[in-house]
Formats: structure tokens, sequence, C-alpha cells
């Protein structure tokens, strides 16, 4: 009789640890998938938040008559920023391709290419647009849905910059001659000068 008590005893003393590790087990996959689910929030925050930061940023930046405006890249919305201190008419192109938030830099009338993208944070979509009042609004949505937005009042206003190919062209020639007078040294350059001279002086 006592035997079966003690083993009955024994049965549910490892019934009652195979009950608890159970629990453990179940606790410690339940706590990791929370874990992992507030991880993935927390991430997806902070990548919609640096993206209105970043787009805010870059748009302060270039807060200047007729240098911002909203295009297409396809059926996907595109921040256009268009560098005009030059007037050489580079373009930052920023909008979202494949689940990210990406950029490209190329001169004014040439076309965006896929292959040049540089990408900057994961994001799923976003919409901009950018009203006769000269408010630009941006929505932004996360890998996981999560949405946030902003609106932002521009400073300036004005017609569209239009690129200028005589521009790039006579820039580009000015760049050359001043690099011809870079190459030349200081030798030469007295050299010419003395040669001046002397036919200065021989013309009296």
């Amino acid at each position: 009789m006592r035997q079966k008590r003690h083993s009955f005893d024994l049965l549910l003393v490892l019934i009652i640890f195979c009950v608890y590790a159970a629990g453990a087990l179940f606790l410690c996959v339940v706590g990791a998938n929370t874990y992992k689910d507030i991880s993935a929030v927390m991430q997806s925050n902070y990548d919609l938040r640096t993206g209105v930061l970043y787009l805010t940023e870059k748009t302060r930046q270039n807060d200047v008559a007729g240098a911002i405006s909203v295009q297409k890249v396809g059926d996907v919305d595109a921040l256009v920023l268009i560098e005009q201190e030059t007037g050489l008419g580079y373009e930052t192109w920023i909008f979202v391709h494949e689940g990210m938030l990406c950029e490209e830099l190329i001169f004014s009338g040439e076309k965006v290419d896929l292959n040049m993208l540089q990408a900057i944070m994961p994001m799923q979509s976003m919409k901009l647009t950018l009203d006769e009042n000269n408010i630009l609004s941006i929505k932004l949505v996360g890998a996981d849905g999560i949405e946030n937005s902003r609106m932002l009042m521009l400073k300036a206003q004005g017609e569209p910059f239009n690129y200028d190919p005589a521009a790039v062209a006579l820039a580009a020639a000015v760049d050359a001659v001043e690099g011809d007078f870079d190459d030349l040294d200081e030798d030469e350059l007295e050299e010419n000068n003395e040669d001046n001279d002397a036919r200065g002086g021989g013309g009296r």
C-alpha cells in the first residue's frame, strides 16, 4: 500500500513539473514574440519619424522660389528639389521604390535611373501633395502599415526653375578655361609676361 502511494506521489510530482516546464516554455515563447513585435513597431515608428524629419529638412534646405515640386516616377509620388545656386539645374528626386525610401541626384531634363538609386530607409509608400497655397503635405506609410504625416508651409513661391542647356555649356567652358590657367605654373606665366614686355618694348 505504501509502495503504491509512493509511486502515486512521484507521478504527481512529475506531472506538476511537466506542467510547470510547459508553462515556462509557453511564457518564454510568448515573451519572445511580444518583444519582436514591440521591437518591430518601435523600429517602424523610428523609420517613420526619421523619414518625415529627413523630408522636412531637405525641403527646408531648398525652400527657394520654384525649387520644390511634386512629380511622378511611374505611379509613385516623388519630391523633386532643384539646386539653383550653380545655375546647372541639378535635381534631387526622393520617392519610394521596392519598399525603400530612395533618392537620386540628376541633371534637370534627365530621366531617373532606377539602377542608380540610393536607399535611405525602409518605407511602404509616400503620398505627396503641393496645393495652390504652397502647402506641402507628406504622408508616409511604414513597412508594417503605420502612418505618419506632416504639413509644411513653404516660405518661397515662384515659377518652376527652367533648366538652361546654354548655361550648362557656358559654365563648362568657363571651368575648362579656369582649369587651363590652373595648370600653368608660375615659371610659364612669368615667361609669357617677359615675352609680352619684350614685344611691347620693340614696338616702341
